[in-house]
């Protein structure tokens, strides 16, 4: 994807030919938990991953970073909370766009686009973050796994829901062990509430 495509700079004054582009491999560890940002970066190809581990030294993958998404930006106002919460690892050679928070408010503050752009990406991310607190509330893998296909039903608009992802990266999503995820998704097959292969699971009632 191309710097000019992404949806913070639609319709903005902005020289993104003074933004610096970095080429990193896969598995690169681009940043360490606790690290503090003092960047907003902007994925133009691959796929950063936040991973933090637990006591137990088992590892969940908190969030995805896509292309076209930012990261840095809800750390960027604050002086108190200003750390990544995982590790950013690099998902297959990725490219990266970095902007230093320095001068990335200088455009904020300079351009009004950028700044409704911002907020309304900001807005989106409040809403996942929000998902994300409520689907960890649930109370049982089962629960997770609903509550998860009903998520997608209503973004995907019909019952066979594409995962797009492995089992293994559906299991990092839900907060829960692949094996469990294998042992739940099997025993909803069995009680006729879902089927499912490799790409997609079908919700039957």
């Amino acid at each position: 994807m191309r710097l000019k495509d992404c949806q913070l700079f639609k319709n903005t004054r902005v020289d993104i030919n003074r933004i610096e582009i970095y080429d990193y491999p896969n598995n690169y560890t681009f940043a360490m938990e606790s690290d503090i940002s003092n960047y907003i970066g902007i994925v133009l190809e691959g796929k950063i991953l936040i991973k933090t581990y637990t006591l137990g030294g088992n590892n969940f993958t908190l969030n995805s970073i896509e292309e076209g998404q930012i990261f840095g930006d809800i750390l960027i106002f604050s002086e108190t909370h200003n750390t990544f919460p995982g590790a950013l690892i690099t998902q297959g050679k990725t490219k990266v766009a970095l902007i230093s928070n320095k001068v990335f408010k200088k455009f904020l503050f300079n351009d009004n686009d950028l700044l409704k752009n911002f907020l309304r990406l900001l807005s989106d991310k409040s809403y996942a973050l929000n998902y994300k607190s409520r689907l960890l509330s649930q109370d049982t893998v089962r629960d997770k796994i609903l509550f998860y296909l009903f998520h997608q039903r209503r973004i995907q608009g019909t019952n066979i829901i594409k995962l797009n992802m492995t089992k293994e990266e559906l299991a990092n999503q839900l907060f829960v062990q692949r094996p469990s995820l294998s042992r739940e998704l099997a025993k909803m097959k069995k009680d006729k509430l879902i089927d499912y292969d490799r790409y997609t699971i079908t919700l039957k009632k």
